[in-house]
């Protein structure tokens, strides 16, 4: 992406750009980050406020652990399930980008794949949680 962005900023000096840079550059962005979003769940690197939850009993931590694997789980099953409805209507239209003429769905259903594989994740630490409320 970045060297892409780098080519038509210096491409476009003298005066030829890089056509639908725009477009690339935004459906990889887009894609990257839907996949990226599953690999910090997996490696537990999004924010969590360990100060107060480090002091908190195994119990309701787990609690704690149960109510936001659950509302992870919903929004990112309804994130999924919006966005293989959209990437189908997408598809049936047929709707392109202006520039590039690359088709949109591709690209939505890489986003709703990726969102897919985060709730996964989230109903694994949901487990986790559930164990860890039942134990202490």
């Amino acid at each position: 992406m970045m060297l892409l962005a780098a080519g038509n900023i210096l491409l476009r000096i003298f005066g030829h750009p890089i056509a639908g840079t725009f477009d690339y550059i935004s459906f990889m962005g887009a894609t990257l980050v839907a996949f990226a979003l599953a690999y910090c769940a997996v490696n537990r690197g999004h924010i969590q406020v360990e100060l107060l939850m480090d002091r908190l009993p195994g119990r309701v931590q787990g609690i704690i652990g149960i109510l936001t694997g659950i509302l992870g789980a919903g929004i990112f099953i309804l994130v999924t399930w919006r966005s293989m409805v959209y990437a189908n209507n997408m598809r049936v239209a047929g709707e392109t980008t202006m520039t590039a003429l690359l088709p949109y769905y591709p690209y939505i259903y890489a986003i709703a794949f990726g969102s897919a594989l985060l709730c996964l994740v989230v109903l694994v630490d949901l487990m986790k949680s559930m164990a860890r409320a039942v134990k202490g």
